[in-house]
């Protein structure tokens, strides 16, 4: 037992605990963490169609109740904001040009015109740098994109959070009785919940809940199958299934020889247009759309890095609360899609867009519009000269293929993580992702030694947990 008092409402309060355990405990502890990554499936599907179990840290981060209520009333006003994406899209052409759907995909979105067409539910994970310190939170904290479709983490997060309560929690409550941790609230759960309060919106309770995903694309495949069991356990029959075994019988949705009342899906409205042009029947696929039985629904695909210059350009401000304005200069990324232009800088200083972009090389970073896992992505102050100017040259030929992001503050934690028999004490790169629904608000954490934090990309997990 230590006698030294710790903040824990401060940044660095669970690593100074934790430096006060033996290093041979460490040693053990991180032992024991690895031997449960599987068991809990804390793993991931790599390229080369590898399972691999993903890296925890040992020591958790702390986030105060506060700090938490505080975000997940932030994060629901997003979220309304980012619903009302869509209908802008339909009624302002200026916004349309945010957007590179291709024509076939163009058809498919035109569903939301159709008088018969129901609104789903969106499924969103808003992902930010993150510190949750009492004092900087509120000034450190930005939003740098948005998820709609297929949100990675709703298994690990909790998983993460499970396996420290287990194993790290106990042995720090022995060095400080004072030490009161729990999990934040359970991002699987919350998934559920959200799928079962659409089943019982359009009045279909019978049947089971399909999640889809296509098996050879790796990704949450694993997560995918530990939910199944996890709801399927619970008393939800729910099947993960290929988006090509959905089949329409009538007005019914079928998959895995089951009946499906609401389809949760990891496919992006692309991939199944995809599979449209390769000859495969989805036209199941659309009659859930069009019936409200896809989560998420087809608002979810406008989760484009270039809908943050729908929030972050004064063109559209009409369109959104003063509440929400707020939001989006407090904590949105100034963004805009690379393309000749003038608009206004982060200071709203009107300016032509790409002399700007090559002037500030240094506060800004390329990405890919409507890739994810971090591919493609240039930070400006990485890059010489002459291969910035090269690479903005080249993405503008690309038309709506890539966006310019203001540079946020990407922060830093020390952390103690396992390797090999030992145990690593080091600083890494840490990001978070988070998923609100009308019950609550679920965290996953992501560290890696990279700038570009992403599991995938040899970073792992950290666990967040909650301290009042």
């Amino acid at each position: 037992m230590t006698k030294k008092h710790f903040d824990y409402h401060s940044g660095n309060s669970a690593h100074e605990l934790f430096q006060n355990l033996p290093l041979s405990l460490a040693r053990r502890l991180g032992a024991r963490v690895s031997a449960l990554a599987r068991p809990y499936g804390l793993t991931y599907i790599n390229e080369k169609g590898k399972t691999l179990n993903i890296t925890l840290t040992l020591r958790p981060r702390l986030i105060h109740a506060k700090i938490l209520k505080a975000l997940w009333h932030s994060l629901r006003i997003l979220d309304g904001a980012f619903e009302k994406v869509g209908s802008l899209y339909h009624q302002n052409p200026r916004a349309r040009e945010l957007f590179p759907f291709e024509p076939r995909e163009r058809d498919w979105i035109a569903l939301m015109r159709n008088p018969g067409y129901r609104p789903g539910r969106i499924a969103s994970r808003w992902d930010a740098n993150t510190t949750f310190g009492d004092r900087e939170w509120k000034e450190g904290f930005c939003f740098f994109e948005v998820n709609g479709v297929g949100i990675g983490g709703i298994w690990y997060g909790p998983a993460c959070a499970d396996v420290s309560m287990k194993i790290i929690v106990p042995e720090l409550k022995k060095l400080d009785p004072r030490f009161s941790a729990r999990p934040t609230q359970d991002m699987r759960l919350l998934l559920l919940n959200l799928l079962l309060a659409q089943r019982k919106k359009i009045g279909r309770t019978r049947g089971a809940m399909a999640l889809i995903i296509e098996e050879a694309c790796g990704g949450n495949f694993v997560e995918f199958e530990r939910l199944a069991h996890l709801y399927t356990k619970m008393g939800r029959p729910t099947v993960v299934a290929e988006p090509t075994d959905v089949r329409l019988k009538g007005n019914e949705l079928f998959a895995k020889g089951k009946k499906i009342d609401v389809v949760y899906r990891d496919t992006t409205l692309s991939e199944i247009c995809d599979l449209q042009a390769k000859g495969h029947n989805v036209e199941a696929l659309r009659e859930a759309f069009r019936q409200g039985r896809m989560i998420s629904s087809l608002e979810g695909e406008f989760d484009h890095k270039s809908v943050f210059e729908v929030f972050t350009s004064p063109r559209y401000a009409d369109a959104f609360s003063r509440k929400e304005r707020e939001l989006f200069k407090r904590h949105i990324l100034w963004t805009r899609l690379l393309r000749e232009t003038h608009t206004t800088d982060p200071k709203g200083k009107s300016v032509d867009l790409i002399p700007f972009v090559l002037k500030n090389q240094s506060r800004l970073v390329l990405k890919p519009n409507r890739l994810f896992g971090g591919k493609g992505v240039l930070f400006g102050q990485a890059a010489k000269r002459a291969e910035w100017h090269k690479k903005i040259e080249t993405a503008l030929k690309e038309r709506g293929g890539w966006v310019i992001q203001q540079l946020g503050e990407v922060r830093k934690k020390r952390f103690f993580r396992p390797q090999g028999k030992g145990v690593r004490e080091n600083d890494l790169y840490v990001v978070s992702g988070f998923f609100a629904t009308e019950k609550g608000l679920g965290i996953v954490g992501r560290m890696s030694e990279r700038k570009i934090v992403n599991v995938a990309r040899e970073g792992g997990l950290t666990p967040i947990l909650l301290v009042k």
